[in-house]
């Protein structure tokens, strides 16, 4: 019997930066108090398939998430060893309030990079999510790095989201959300974000 071996090895960080964390409860708090069906309605310029998107005022949210965003600049210098620009703009900010076969569908986003925070995820969604048999289950946010299809490469991210959970990633990587069935109501905001030297 041939005796074992070790063999060193070294792999890559490949593909688009999806970064996650989460955001502390008084801080969400602060957060969701932005967030009205009242202020402007934007599904025109959105991908949703949704009855209630409206605008969240850029210049309330940027300092909330200002600390996420800058992290966010240091973890992408650890994983691709390059430096982001110095200067980090909220250009548009929404709030998407998903209900019953309400869905979005694959889209990427407009600038450099894109968020996605979880403000509210129902616990009976948690409960739909698990019961579901099919690989593409309701409610998760979905994130495809490629369109080709190849059995080697890890192509997809499949995550169900948490109350305060934060997804930066760049703008161009698409992704999607899933229609669910149980009379619920799921609450995120997204934003896209311009980074230029200043």
């Amino acid at each position: 019997m041939e005796e074992d071996i070790v063999i060193n090895y070294t792999y890559y960080h490949w593909g688009p930066f999806l970064y996650h964390t989460t955001i502390d409860r008084k801080k969400l708090n602060k957060i969701k108090d932005l967030c009205t069906k009242k202020s402007k309605d934007v599904r025109k310029n959105l991908a949703g398939f949704l009855k209630h998107e409206h605008e969240v005022e850029r210049t309330d949210l940027f300092p909330l998430i200002a600390p996420f965003l800058n992290s966010y600049a240091k973890a992408y210098v650890d994983y691709s060893g390059k430096t982001l620009p110095n200067k980090i703009e909220l250009v548009s900010s929404w709030v998407n309030y998903m209900t019953k076969f309400e869905s979005n569908p694959l889209h990427i986003h407009d600038e450099d990079l894109s968020f996605i925070i979880f403000t509210k995820v129902p616990k009976e969604l948690r409960e739909e999510y698990n019961k579901c048999l099919s690989t593409a289950k309701p409610g998760a946010i979905n994130f495809i790095m490629n369109l080709d299809s190849n059995k080697y490469m890890l192509n997809q991210r499949s995550f169900f989201p948490e109350e305060g959970d934060l997804f930066i990633f760049p703008a161009g990587l698409h992704h999607f959300v899933n229609h669910f069935k149980n009379d619920m109501e799921r609450i995120s905001i997204s934003g896209n974000i311009k980074l230029h030297n200043g």
